[in-house]
Order: structure tokens, then sequence, then C-alpha cells
């Protein structure tokens, strides 16, 4: 019989793994130089950080944070980097109030949308605040009214101006529609930084990823190691997550449980065949499973298929039929 308390705080762990890989150490690296290049010289570096969910967007803002945190002074509260979630049903008011509230303002709800950006530059200096980042910015796109992408971007060109503090968007590759709406802004934000999923065709990215399943079944720590010499298992390793950090966690971790749970001492490519279809996609089973023997052997990536990334226009019209 399994330990379940063990098997929690192994999944808890597995779950909160940071996977440094070179890429993303990158990505990092050139965020925290924007903090610091404000820091120093009162100047600003804005970037753009663009890549699927599940690429390391979120993990990159939280790593930030806890390493620059926020500081009680005598008098005031330091905040060096503020970072933003944005939104679900945004508008520029909400975002506003959303701002204020991680700034402390206990009054967030009132004001118009003028007001409230008046205190949020108020506050971004008394804050000494030196990086702001916004995450999911496509929810402007996704969720927003037919003029929100114009709306926001003239705000964040505002915004950015007067603040004059660095400044990073994160998101899908639509939020180029924000930045589409407004040249100024266009400009400000033109340092991109890509994360990308690893793609096996290139010898690199390939290496990445498969010391990146390594990792993840060492932090396991069960007493045998997925064999990845198997004929095909990488492939199909890749075929099921789409080379995406998210969801090779997701499927390692399943398939964990199914090991242990089988009293087994280690995953292999049975457990990885279940873990699919009960981790990642219920439907992904027979040909639709990387795993089984009846794979169809292609990414599945068409419309229908788990990891069908939808055109923008396709999008917006969705978005519109919704209005």
């Amino acid at each position: 019989m399994f330990d379940q308390s063990a098997l929690n705080q192994t999944w808890a762990v597995v779950s909160r793994l940071i996977i440094k890989h070179p890429a993303f150490n990158e990505a990092y690296q050139l965020l925290k130089e924007a903090y610091l290049f404000n820091q120093q010289t009162g100047l600003t570096k804005n970037y753009w950080v663009v890549g699927p969910t599940g690429t390391g967007k979120t993990t990159l803002m939280d790593m930030l944070v806890k390493e620059f945190p926020p500081v009680d002074r005598v008098d005031r509260k330091s905040i060096p980097i503020l970072a933003i979630n944005i939104p679900a049903l945004p508008t520029i008011k909400n975002l506003a109030e959303e701002i204020l509230v991680q700034l402390g303002d206990p009054l967030f709800h009132r004001g118009s949308a003028i007001d409230k950006t008046i205190r949020i530059l108020h506050l971004i200096k008394a804050c000494d605040i030196k990086l702001i980042l916004f995450d999911e910015m496509q929810h402007f796109v996704d969720r927003g009214h037919k003029r929100a992408p114009a709306e926001v971007a003239d705000w964040l060109k505002t915004l950015i101006d007067k603040a004059q503090v660095s400044t990073v968007i994160m998101g899908l590759e639509r939020t180029q529609i924000i930045l589409d709406a407004n040249e100024q802004l266009r400009r400000r934000f033109c340092r991109r930084i890509d994360l990308k999923p690893f793609d096996l065709e290139c010898p690199t990215s390939r290496s990445h990823f498969l010391g990146v399943i390594k990792k993840i079944d060492e932090a396991l720590a069960m007493s045998s190691r997925l064999d990845l010499q198997q004929d095909g298992i990488v492939r199909q390793l890749h075929f099921a997550t789409n080379g995406t950090m998210d969801y090779m966690v997701k499927l390692m971790l399943g398939a964990y449980q199914i090991a242990i749970n089988r009293n087994m001492p280690g995953i292999d490519r049975q457990c990885l065949e279940q873990a699919f279809s009960d981790s990642i996609w219920v439907e992904g089973v027979g040909k639709m499973n990387p795993f089984s023997l009846q794979f169809i052997g292609q990414r599945l990536d068409k419309r229908g298929m788990v990891f069908y990334k939808a055109p923008v226009l396709e999008v917006i019209r969705s978005k519109e039929k919704k209005l």
C-alpha cells in the first residue's frame, strides 16, 4: 500500500518545480536587467514577452517578485516590482482598480478611470516602483469589448510615459493586436522575448526538452528512471506535451500517480498512455494517444484536438458573435 502523504508531498514539490532551461534563464536575465536599469539610471527598458500558455511567463513574473520583494519602510511600503494579472473580463476601470489594490489603496473602487490613473501614478512614485509587469494581456483581445485593444493601448502608452518605469507586457501572440492599435506604444515595445515550446527538430532545443523530462523524473524520486532510450519514446513525449513545460509536468505527474497506484518502481509507456488521457486530453485514446500502438503519428494541433491554436481572426470573430 502506497503512502498517500508521501505521494502528495512529491506532487506538491514537482508542481512547484522551476526548471531554468537556457531560454528561460535568458528571458529572466533580460527582465531583471530592465529592473536594474531603471533603478540605476532612471531610464526605462520595455519588453514584450510572448509565448503559448504553459511556457513559463507567469513563472518569470513570480520569480522576479520573489527576488525583489516588497519592503516595509518606516514611512511607506517599497514595491520594487509591481506584478499585475489582467482581469478575466478586462476594462480600463477594473485594470486600474486591480493596480490600486496591489498598491494598497483602500479606496480603489472610487473615482473615474482618470482619477484612478492619477492615483496610480502618485503611488508608483511613492512606492518607488522600478518595473511593472502585466500578465495575460491577450484578455483585452479575447474578452474585452470591440474597442478594448485600442483603449488599453492608449491608456498604457500614457501610463508608461508618465510613470517612467520599465514595463513588461506578457501574453499570447495575439497581444500584437494591442500594440498595433497604437503606433507609439508599439515603438516602446519593439524588444520582444519569445518563450517557445521545445522543438525536436532543433538539436539544442531537443537536448533541453530531454533535460527537463529528466529533471522532472529525478524529482519524482522513484527507484527506476524513465527509459528515454526506448524506441520512439522521446517523440511520443513531445507529441503528448507539444513541447510545453506545463504539459510536461502534468504528464509526468499523472504517470507517477498511476505507477504508484500500480506499485511499480518507475514510469513506463503504459503509465504515460493512461496519464495522457487522464491528465491532458480526455479524448486522447487509441489513435489520438501518442503512447498507443494505434497513434496516428502526427501533432495533435488540428481543429478539435488538444493543442489546436485558433488563428487571431477566428478569435476576434468568435468574440464579435458573442457581443
